[in-house]
C-alpha cells in the first residue's frame, strides 16, 4: 500500500536540510487537492490569486480572517478536536480538525521534541498550563497529547485552569507541586513563562532565591508572554537567563516554543536558541507591499506553507509576525531558523494586512 505523502513528509529528518526536502511537494499536492474538493470557494480563491504552476505559491490567506469568519463545516467530515487561540489580542480562532489532521498536528510536535532529545528517560511534567480538561486552547491540547505518547513521562500535572470569569492560577499551589514533584526525580516544566515568573517571585517573596531542579531538568515555554499577569511584559532572552539562574538548570536546558493555534507549524528552540524550521514547514519573510521575500537576516511578514490539515483552509498563510530568517547555527543543524521580532506595528505593514482583509473578506 502506497504511503500517504503526508505521513511520508513527516517521516522525514526534522531539521537534517537546508533546503527542501524531497516529500514536500508530493505533501502539498496532496493536500491541496483535498481542500479543493472540499472547500469550493477556496478553490475559487487560489484560482483568483495563483497565477503561477509553482506548488510552493499557493496564496496565503490573512490570519485576521481567520479569526474574524468561519468557513462552512463539511457534511460527512467528523471533527475529532476543535482548537482555539487564546484571544489575549483579540477574537479567538477556532480550527476544526479531523482525524487526520490532528494525529499530523500531534505527529509533527512529536517529531520535532525527538529530534532534539527532549523528553529522554523518566521524569515527570508540571505543565504552567490551563487543564486541557477545562479548555480548547490549542497548547494545552496539542502539548497534553504528545506528552502522552513520550515514554517515559511518568506523570503530567496541570497548575491553571480556565475558570467561568477566565484563567486561575495558584503559585502557591503551584509551588506545593513543584517541591513534591522534585523530590522524585528529573522534572519538566513547560508552560507560560508569565505563570513560571509568578511562581518564582512567590518563592523569592518567601525567602528562596533559587530552587535548584534535579539533575538532568527542563523547562520548556510557550506563549503567554504578556498573559494572565496584568502589565507584566518578559524578554525571552532575559528570562531563560533568569529562570536557568533560578532552577540551576544550563541555560540549554531552557528552551522556548513558537507558533500559532491555526498552523500545524511549532518552531522550537535547539540548545543554542535558534528557532530551526522544521523539514514539514515553508517559513518565508516576505515585503508585504510586494509578496516577495527580503533578504536574509532582514524583519518580513512571516508566511507559512504547512501541508498537514485537510479540513480547513490552513494550507498557507500570511500572519501578523515579524520576523527574521537566518541560516547556520553553532548547534550544526542544517535547517535555517527565523527569530520572531514581534507584531505588526509599522503602518507599512498594517496598510498591506488590511488590503488583504478586504479582499479575503
Amino acid at each position: 500500500m502506497t504511503p500517504n505523502p503526508i505521513d511520508s513528509l513527516l517521516a522525514s529528518p526534522a531539521f537534517d536540510r537546508a533546503d527542501e526536502t524531497p516529500a514536500f511537494r508530493p505533501a502539498v499536492a496532496a493536500c491541496l487537492a483535498m481542500l479543493r474538493e472540499r472547500f469550493p470557494r477556496y478553490a475559487e480563491f487560489l484560482d483568483r490569486g495563483n497565477g503561477s504552476a509553482d506548488l510552493l505559491a499557493v496564496p496565503p490567506l490573512f490570519l485576521p480572517v481567520l479569526k474574524g469568519y468561519q468557513f462552512a463545516s463539511l457534511p460527512g467530515v467528523a471533527v475529532a478536536v476543535k482548537l482555539t487561540s487564546s484571544g489575549t489580542t483579540g477574537r479567538p480562532s477556532e480550527t476544526p480538525l479531523d482525524e487526520p489532521s490532528w494525529r499530523w498536528r500531534v505527529r509533527a510536535m512529536r517529531a520535532s521534541y525527538e529530534a532534539y532529545g527532549l523528553f529522554t528517560g523518566e521524569r515527570e511534567v508540571l505543565a504552567f498550563l490551563m487543564d486541557p480538561a477545562t479548555t480548547r486552547m490549542a497548547g494545552s491540547l496539542v502539548i497534553d497529547a504528545v506528552l502522552r505518547e513520550v515514554p517515559g513521562i511518568r506523570s503530567v500535572s496541570y497548575l491553571a485552569r480556565l475558570g467561568p470569569t477566565g484563567p486561575e492560577f495558584d503559585p502557591q499551589k503551584a509551588i506545593a507541586a513543584l517541591t513534591r514533584a522534585a523530590a522524585s526525580g528529573p522534572l519538566v516544566l513547560v508552560g507560560y513563562p508569565a505563570l513560571i515568573a509568578a511562581a518564582i517571585r512567590e518563592l523569592a517573596a518567601a525567602g528562596r532565591p533559587a530552587f535548584p531542579l534535579p539533575e538532568g531538568s527542563g523547562i520548556l515555554t510557550g506563549g503567554g508572554w504578556k498573559s494572565f499577569q496584568p502589565g507584566l511584559t518578559l524578554d525571552r532572552d532575559e528570562f531563560r537567563g533568569h529562570v536557568a539562574g533560578f532552577f540551576r538548570v544550563p541555560p540549554a536546558a531552557v528552551r522556548d516554543m513558537f507558533g500559532l493555534s491555526e498552523c500545524p507549524a511549532v518552531f522550537i528552540q535547539c540548545e543554542h536558541g535558534s528557532y530551526h524550521i522544521p523539514a514539514w514547514t515553508l517559513a518565508r519573510s516576505i515585503d508585504p507591499e510586494t509578496g516577495r521575500d527580503v533578504s536574509t537576516g532582514e524583519v518580513g511578514l512571516l508566511q507559512l506553507l504547512v501541508p498537514l490539515t485537510i479540513s480547513y483552509p490552513l494550507l498557507s498563510i500570511l500572519t501578523t509576525d515579524k520576523v527574521t530568517l537566518h541560516d547556520g547555527c553553532p548547534c550544526g543543524r542544517r535547517a535555517p531558523h527565523l527569530v520572531p521580532r514581534g507584531r505588526v506595528t509599522a503602518a507599512r505593514f498594517e496598510t498591506c494586512a488590511m488590503a488583504i482583509n478586504r479582499a479575503v473578506s
